[in-house]
């Protein structure tokens, strides 16, 4: 071979390598099949961690339960068995004094208890008042911590001991003005600050049964642990025996005020006292809560409202609805920065309502409704399988929270309307077998994976007129049933509508979908559902390996790549002297003068003649 044809070989080669690498190049990763996005698969998210010490903060809660029981035992007893017993006194219960305050017809004031407890609630030189030794309100008693000055009450919590204000059927009322909150905050008068640990237990509030009414206040770093001591706590009761205080009654200072009782002997031969009153009920209004363990927990309520209040940055979540919460409302309130879900609705609470609330950058959920049953089958308790459910999210914006913007596990009749959902990991999840789940209205944006998410054995969802951009997919059902309807869905980049498993009972009709992923409505590992009348005029397929091929190879495209092979082809080729190297195509075509200098001389013609002659 000679030299030009290797030349010509190599640079042939070369160009169909580049040719095919760049192909490979472009669909390399269109090779895989069309998938749908699981937010299973996901690293699980639940929020961040607990701060404190678990072991020590559990013996302190259980403490505290034994504690409240036996101030209710021996506060039953001394009515009859104390002579001349009228008003306020205090219990030894190490290693704070407790101050109860029993019924009468006016409430107990701050004036109040500065007279009662003039050693153990002390004004301090910036104006605000330090309280030492806990507080328990009896039923038919009302303590009303209310200034129309912006009064700040600082509650003892160090490592040796913490204090709380508690009642037993009565009513708490805390109230400042919009202009002056009224403060409670944790102390710790070593540090000069508040309380921001919880190892050794922290200052809290907490109302059993009756009632509470906190407004234009400011509540911060308060609670430990537990929802009951976790800063506001609107509960029931739980039983609980064995506090002793007898162990350390010697050792309790004297203190000027009310009455101090010889607890340890009144305690003796008196059984627990069983709560003679029922459900709490709360009214919050304008109401800080920073900082706290559970910003708001409430449990064994009713007829709760909890309106234009603002919380942040709780231990573990913002506002609880616990256990046999009912027919209560939340309005107008932020929930924000909490370490899990900024709302959370628990199993056996319902008919409660969102309205208007703000949810965002909580770790885990923007709001959590749980109604599944508390229990499956026969149980030691015996307790119903009923679902629970009736609850509603409407004209809410839940947005940048670590999960999801609203997650439904189990319950019926849930509905979601007319809210913003934004930049959540998913937006609107339903599992758990709900039965019965509304989605309307609703204005969704990217969110990382799917807008909303049906499955697992949910029925009777109805998902309509939602507006759904960005994130990779719209609308995922798997294994559930659901009518897909009237929903706008753009700017999603892998499917508009996913449908997984068993989805007979699915229909998809009458949708906009818009977008650029593999294909609008993915079915293909889906049996049942009915996919119908939607418009995909919006929809730009992704490129796949076979749309590459066919968009670089044109027929024109293919034309002209034939005729340089063929061209190359024959070049290396043909055969013969004229072929085969590099010649200059003019050869036959030079100028004389490149032969011959195109002079003749007079003597190189004299000897021509002169030869010719002879």
């Amino acid at each position: 071979m000679t030299a030009g044809k290797a030349i010509l070989l190599g640079l042939f080669a070369g160009f169909v390598i580049v040719v095919f690498a760049a192909l490979a190049i472009i669909a390399s990763p269109l090779w895989m099949p069309p998938t749908y996005e699981s937010t299973e698969t996901a690293p699980v998210v639940s929020g961040r961690a607990y701060p404190g010490n678990p072991d020590q903060e559990a013996r302190l809660v259980r403490a505290e339960d034994e504690r409240l029981v036996y101030v209710r035992t021996v506060s039953s007893a001394a009515r009859w068995r104390v002579d001349d017993l009228d008003g306020p006194y205090r219990l030894h219960t190490s290693p704070t004094l407790t101050l109860v305050l029993p019924a009468r017809a006016q409430p107990y004031t701050m004036v109040d208890l500065l007279s009662l407890a003039p050693d153990t609630l002390v004004r301090q030189p910036d104006g605000s008042y330090l309280l030492s030794e806990n507080i328990v309100v009896l039923g038919g008693a009302t303590l009303n911590l209310e200034s129309a000055d912006g009064l700040t009450l600082r509650m003892q919590s160090q490592a040796d001991a913490f204090v709380s204000i508690v009642t037993f059927g009565g009513s708490l009322k805390i109230a400042g003005t919009p202009e002056h909150p009224f403060a409670i905050q944790s102390w710790d008068a070593g540090a000069g600050t508040v309380d921001t640990s919880t190892n050794d237990g922290r200052a809290y509030l907490r109302v059993i049964g009756g009632n509470a009414s906190v407004q234009n206040a400011s509540l911060s770093s308060l609670g430990f642990w537990s929802g009951d001591t976790g800063g506001l706590a609107l509960t029931g009761t739980h039983p609980v025996t064995g506090f002793d205080a007898a162990t350390d009654a010697a050792e309790a200072p004297a203190v000027a005020g009310a009455r101090l009782l010889p607890s340890g002997a009144l305690a003796n031969g008196a059984d627990p006292v069983a709560p003679d009153y029922g459900y709490v009920s709360a009214a919050i209004d304008n109401v800080t809560v920073t900082g706290n363990t559970f910003g708001i927990f409430v449990s064994d309520a009713k007829g709760v409202t909890v309106r234009d209040t603002r919380i942040s940055g709780s231990l573990v979540n913002g506002l609880v609805f616990h256990r046999f919460v009912t027919d209560s409302v939340v309005s107008g309130t932020v929930s924000s920065d909490n370490a899990i879900d900024g709302f959370a609705v628990d199993r056996s609470s319902q008919n409660v309502v969102f309205d208007g609330i703000t949810s965002e950058r909580n770790g885990r959920d923007g709001v959590s409704l749980d109604g599944q049953p508390l229990a499956l089958g026969p149980n030691a308790r015996g307790t119903a399988v009923d679902l629970y459910g009736d609850n509603r999210i409407t004209n809410s914006t839940l947005r940048d929270n670590a999960r999801y913007g609203v997650e439904i596990s189990g319950g019926r009749n849930v509905e979601v309307s007319k809210s913003r959902i934004a930049g959540n990991e998913a937006g609107i999840v339903v599992n758990h077998g709900t039965a019965g789940v509304s989605i309307s209205d609703n204005v969704l944006t990217n969110q990382v994976k799917q807008a909303i998410s049906i499955r697992d054995t949910v029925s009777n969802a109805e998902i309509r007129w939602n507006a759904i951009t960005g994130g990779d997919t719209g609308i995922n059902v798997r294994n559930a049933g659901a009518v897909v309807q009237s929903n706008r869905i753009t700017e999603v980049s892998n499917h508009g509508v996913s449908l997984v498993g068993k989805v007979p009972e699915v229909k998809v009709s009458g949708n906009a979908i818009g977008g650029f992923g593999a294909i609008a409505v993915w079915n293909e590992e889906a049996t049942g559902g009915v996919v119908a009348l939607n418009d995909f005029s919006d929809w730009r397929p992704a490129a796949t390996f076979e749309g590459v091929v066919r968009t670089i190879f044109q027929p024109l495209t293919v034309v002209w790549l034939l005729l340089g092979l063929l061209l190359i082809g024959t070049a290396l080729t043909r055969h013969g002297p004229q072929f085969g190297a590099f010649r200059n195509p003019y050869a036959e075509h030079v100028p004389l003068t490149s032969l011959t200098r195109g002079v003749v001389s007079r003597d190189s013609l004299s000897r021509d003649v002169v030869g010719g002659g002879s």
